[in-house]
């Protein structure tokens, strides 16, 4: 079983989540914090207990029927996704002003 505190293999695991399209690369519209709600974490994939804490980031559609998304993350696998999405954008920063 994974440990939240393998930062390591969830930086990794967050990474893959973007890749993968399972996360987006853009901030949340919305997020806030409270009891775990017992929904799977899309970074680690573990459920997330009542007695942990969690963050809920919602993400709102630009697309046709403006559709909300919600996710439901640990703590650490919170601060995994915004390293890797921060990580993401500097790459493609970089990648279009280079031209690689």
């Amino acid at each position: 079983m994974l440990h939240c505190h393998d930062v390591k293999e969830l930086r990794r695991r967050a990474r893959a989540a973007l890749h993968a399209e399972v996360l987006p690369l853009v901030p949340p519209n919305r997020s806030w914090g409270g009891h775990g709600s017992g929904d799977l974490c899309p970074v680690c994939g573990r459920s997330i207990d009542p007695a942990e804490p969690e963050l809920e980031l919602e993400f709102t559609s630009t697309g046709v029927g403006n559709d909300t998304r919600a996710f439901h993350l640990h703590l650490p696998c919170f601060t995994a996704w915004e390293f890797a999405r921060n990580d993401s954008q500097a790459v493609q920063q970089l990648t279009s002003v280079t031209g690689m």
